[in-house]
């Protein structure tokens, strides 16, 4: 009996050794940590790790007024913090790069991770320039290998618990979280405070389009960033200018004179006091019922 116990002591001995051998040695990550572009856009009412990662970057001076913006991409690295700083470098890919140059600046040579930290920021500046109307053009960045990193992220696709990217098809094509496209252009789009509808032609402004745009900001002496938000344009602001507009048009409208948008209709313009007496889409020849016409010219 008493060699039974002995045993059974024996056993219990060696389990607790092994349970204490693997609590004291657990099992750790071996390899280089991967860096990646981190770049998330979001509203500021959500918490900023909800934000998804953004596939893509714009640069819209059809947007505004300025002639130079600034872009930062920040550049995350997946594990802990090191106890040394980490450097690696960005290049441009050539083959699949527009942009000329000038067109930007601020690319360096090399960037660093320092001591205790797993991010950084890559801040580019982009300039206005006339080659950029009317066009789209990319900047392709690429992150490389090295010593410190690897590239892991190959299809970097969106975390269950984020909220989901503001994609569109044509520039929603890499998911290569070690590649990161910007596409710059110089093309007008519609406005935050744009009231009208694009299928129908409906609503206060109608359709949009950059000349039916130009044409508001100059009869009505407002700028592109007057409709960037509800502070600068609210809805009584809207039905006036609204109100000038269709003022405007009838009144050239009236002289054979029609105001035309970029498709060669007539400009239309909703307000509830006064209604322009042609429906969206309606061409002059429509709507005289002749030729005996022409155009508004400024």
């Amino acid at each position: 009996m008493k060699r039974y116990i002995t045993l059974f002591c024996l056993v219990i001995s060696l389990f607790s050794m092994l349970f204490v051998s693997c609590e004291k040695e657990p099992m750790t990550y071996e390899g280089k940590d991967s860096i990646y572009f981190d770049v998330r856009t979001g509203a500021e009412w959500i918490d900023p790790d909800l934000w998804s990662h953004e596939y893509y970057s714009t640069v819209s001076f059809g947007s505004t007024v300025d002639d130079v913006i600034e872009l930062n991409l920040p550049v995350c690295v997946s594990g802990m913090p090191s106890d040394i700083d980490r450097s690696f470098t960005i290049i441009e890919v050539k083959d699949s790069t527009t942009v000329q140059s000038g067109d930007y600046e601020g690319l360096e040579s090399t960037y660093t991770i320092k001591a205790g930290e797993t991010k950084t920021n890559v801040r580019l500046v982009f300039n206005r320039k006339e080659h950029m109307k009317d066009d789209t053009l990319c900047l392709q960045l690429a992150l490389q290998e090295n010593e410190y990193f690897s590239l892991m992220y190959k299809d970097f696709g969106k975390a269950p618990e984020q909220y989901a990217p503001d994609a569109k098809p044509e520039f929603d094509y890499n998911h290569d979280g070690s590649v990161h496209n910007i596409f710059v252009f110089d093309v007008m789009v519609k406005p935050t405070r744009w009231v009208g509808n694009d299928a129908t032609g409906a609503g206060r402004f109608g359709k949009f389009s950059p000349t039916k745009w130009k044409f508001m900001m100059k009869i009505t002496n407002t700028s592109i960033e007057d409709y960037a938000s509800t502070a600068t344009m609210p809805t009584a602001r809207q039905a006036a200018i609204a109100q000038t507009c269709a003022n405007f048009v009838m009144e050239k409208a009236a002289a054979r004179t029609p105001v035309l948008d970029e498709d060669g209709t007539m400009m239309y313009f909703y307000v509830d006091a006064t209604t322009v007496p042609w429906s969206p889409f309606t061409k002059p020849s429509d709507y005289y019922g002749h030729d005996n016409w022409t155009p508004y010219e400024e």
